[in-house]
């Protein structure tokens, strides 16, 4: 997205909006199947040779859950977007969608969960808990970190 410095009034003006997707380029990415438009509420002002550009941004994706490896829709929300950029005299715009990017990807959990009740899948045969229980016998034997506990330490 680029605002247009020379365009902006004294008092500083408002933009609400979409850009595609695209622009958080994740094509590819094993763990998100699609993400929607970016919505964008926000408000710049130029302060000195300054733009200052605050608001917020939400985008709907779909996660894969790092528990049932399953996706999931969710919306991630940047509700403190702020951000300032040179803009002396004689600039005509300022591209902030490398900006929008940026934080919409901090904002994915690097622990996405389709639910707190998420029960994850079997460690010994993959099964989804969450559409059942296996057949796996349960694992009585020692713990790999039983020899742990026998450190002196």
């Amino acid at each position: 997205m680029k605002i247009w410095v020379a365009r902006i009034p004294e008092e500083g003006s408002n933009y609400t909006g979409a850009d595609p997707a695209g622009i958080i380029e994740l094509d590819g990415d094993p763990f998100v199947r699609k993400a929607g438009d970016v919505q964008y509420e926000l408000y710049a002002q130029r302060v000195s040779d300054e733009l200052v550009v605050r608001g917020t941004l939400a985008v709907e994706m779909e996660l894969r859950c790092a528990r049932c490896s399953e996706f999931f829709s969710t919306t991630v929300t940047v509700s403190d977007f702020l951000r300032a950029y040179s803009a002396p005299d004689g600039t005509d715009s300022v591209d902030i969608t490398e900006d929008f990017r940026e934080e919409i990807l901090l904002h994915v959990s690097g622990f996405s969960v389709c639910s707190d009740e998420c029960k994850g899948v079997c460690a010994q045969c993959g099964a989804d808990l969450n559409k059942g229980a296996c057949s796996c016998e349960p694992n009585d034997g020692p713990s790999a970190w039983t020899g742990l506990d026998e450190l002196n330490l």
